[in-house]
């Protein structure tokens, strides 16, 4: 009850029902939109997409977006409008209120409201990058089948999502990808069915269920071994280090999962963990 207590004040209590409800405004706007009304994604879209591929893009009498020397079309489908919701909840993630008050309230509230719109713009513009680079991969392969579509949406979105979380300041590896795939999941599977829109085709969406889960395990279990890997280099890069007698100070630095690293009182050996215990035992400088 206390980390509920911790977790849950009056500062989250405005923070994310703006950052869910801001969320929910954009799906509920592009279920009803028309190609035309989201003329704000599409256009950047189109513009960044003549920047990187070389190809040119014009509006047709439909207001989608046209490359026929790409020989791409940019339908409505193709605004990229999940993965700017799912950016903006890890933007929210990453900019949540602390536990303890930060600041009088209504600075507080200027403070946060400045902090939104900045998540905002940067989830608006982290989609058009990721849209784009999707596209741009779909242009060099065979378009054809929605499973392709999925496949490469996955293969680019969630790890763009980790590397999101993980520059803004996440370090546990477990959030870092456990987030992505949960976001992913909820906006492609838990919607649908919340929604209704999963129950208008029912096959249609047990494939797509069948297909995402399966695809989502087979990440899973690659970003698993890559872990574990990455972990096994980090020790032997410790061990390494203790036997050459390297200094304490790239020590201390060579693995960021390892518990820090402090100078003892006879300046002559690094203690680790209990400052009872002499773990490992190498010269050093007494500062730091």
């Amino acid at each position: 009850m206390q980390f509920v207590r911790n977790a849950w004040n009056w500062q989250a209590l405005l923070w994310w029902p703006a950052v869910l409800g801001v969320a929910i405004a954009l799906k509920y706007h592009y279920s009803i939109a028309t190609a035309a009304e989201l003329e704000w994604m599409f256009r950047p879209l189109s513009l960044l997409l003549e920047w990187f591929s070389g190809h040119p893009y014009y509006r047709d009498s439909n207001h989608e977006w046209v490359s026929e020397a790409a020989d791409v079309r940019l339908v409505k489908a193709c605004a990229g409008i999940n993965f700017l919701l799912m950016s903006l909840v890890a933007y929210g993630w990453i900019l949540r209120p602390g536990r303890q008050p930060e600041s009088a309230a209504p600075v507080w509230m200027a403070k946060r409201f400045l902090l939104f719109c900045a998540a905002v713009v940067a989830a608006w513009a982290t989609g058009l990058l990721a849209n784009s680079l999707r596209i741009i991969i779909l242009m060099k392969l065979d378009p054809r089948g929605a499973e392709l579509h999925r496949l490469i949406g996955m293969m680019v979105y969630v790890p763009i999502l980790s590397l999101q979380l993980a520059l803004g300041g996440r370090r546990d590896w477990r959030e870092v990808f456990a987030g992505p795939v949960l976001l992913y999941l909820l906006l492609t599977v838990a919607v649908p069915l919340l929604t209704g829109n999963a129950f208008m085709n029912p096959a249609l969406f047990a494939n797509h269920l069948l297909y995402v889960l399966v695809t989502m395990a087979v990440m899973c279990i690659i970003y698993c071994i890559l872990i574990a890997k990455t972990r096994d280099w980090c020790h032997l890069r410790w061990d390494s280090s203790v036997s050459t007698h390297v200094n304490w100070r790239s020590h201390r630095l060579s693995c960021g999962s390892l518990k820090r690293v402090t100078q003892c009182p006879d300046n002559n050996a690094c203690r680790y963990g209990n400052k009872n215990t002499v773990s490992h035992i190498f010269p050093g400088p007494a500062s730091g």
